[in-house]
């Protein structure tokens, strides 16, 4: 039985002084109101009406217990304000520095309208690994290996100059003068602080190792506002998406003799909030990272 509703009855009947008037004030029928009395007596195991033919009041164990019904029925109302309010409570989530700001607010909006809310904080890679352990996010948006990984994000070099010859790292090695191949002022290709991470950094060292690329010619910069500058004033190249390239108004090409991708899962305290996320975001997720070709 739903001892609940039927303690709202019995409430009702004590302030209104009848069953016909508490199943009219809770938008029932009289006969409903009366059959759930009935339930909560058995229940019970003892009358809560006294019935005549001229009306139900209540005995004097009904009396007794009317005081601590009413608050059942108070915490059962303040148990559904709270889960409202826990429902509308935004998730907080962490995403890569590189998302840009209108992805991010469509995301945002998508999600709400399928009653998801979001609180999407923006983080380096390092940094949402260490609020996810901490609790201090619900969900993050991780940088993972390509074999773990739900997003792919294929990785080329950006500048500022439109060029169609295709990017090899040897490229970079410097001849005479002082210049690269790739005719790069600072012959340099610089990462960002989005893939300082070892799937990432690791195969590009050994690959200008391989290309006789000191080590200083593939620097790593703490923001990605340092790598933009030594870009645009130094004629350096930047190791990103073609998206991000596209944000940041450079020119974006693929790396030819070399396949570095950007990762991406989702890593959260409950699973639930996961696959919410998921279900309601995937593919404004996926632009947001700058997944190409999403449809």
């Amino acid at each position: 039985m739903d001892v609940v509703a039927a303690c709202r009855v019995l409430v009702e009947v004590s302030e209104r002084g009848g069953v016909t008037r508490a199943a009219g004030a809770l938008g029932i029928a009289q006969s409903v109101a009366s059959r759930r009395v009935a339930a909560l007596e058995h229940h019970l195991g003892a009358p809560l009406l006294e019935r005549n033919a001229r009306a139900a009041v209540l005995t004097p164990f009904g009396r007794t217990l009317v005081p601590t019904a009413r608050r059942l029925v108070q915490l059962a109302d303040e148990l559904e304000v709270s889960a409202d309010r826990a429902r509308s409570d935004p998730v907080s989530v962490a995403v890569p520095e590189t998302c840009a700001l209108r992805d991010l607010a469509v995301l945002e909006a998508t999600a709400r309208s399928a009653g998801c809310h979001l609180d999407l904080r923006r983080e380096n890679p390092s940094r949402r690994v260490e609020l996810t352990t901490t609790g201090a996010v619900r969900v993050a948006l991780l940088a993972v290996p390509a074999d773990a990984a739900r997003w792919h994000v294929p990785l080329g070099v950006a500048g500022r100059r439109a060029t169609d010859r295709p990017f090899r790292i040897e490229a970079l090695r410097r001849r005479r003068g002082g210049r690269g191949h790739d005719d790069d002022a600072g012959n340099r290709l610089r990462t960002g602080p989005e893939d300082s991470v070892a799937h990432v950094r690791d195969p590009l060292g050994r690959a200008g190792e391989v290309a006789g690329l000191a080590p200083s010619q593939l620097p790593t910069d703490t923001s990605l506002t340092s790598s933009l500058a030594s870009v645009l004033g130094d004629g350096d190249l930047l190791l990103c998406s073609e998206a991000e390239a596209t944000s940041l108004g450079l020119h974006w090409r693929a790396i030819v003799d070399l396949r570095l991708v950007r990762g991406y899962a989702l890593a959260a305290e409950s699973p639930q909030d996961a696959r919410r996320i998921e279900a309601a975001v995937a593919d404004e997720l996926a632009v947001a990272l700058g997944v190409p070709d999403v449809v």
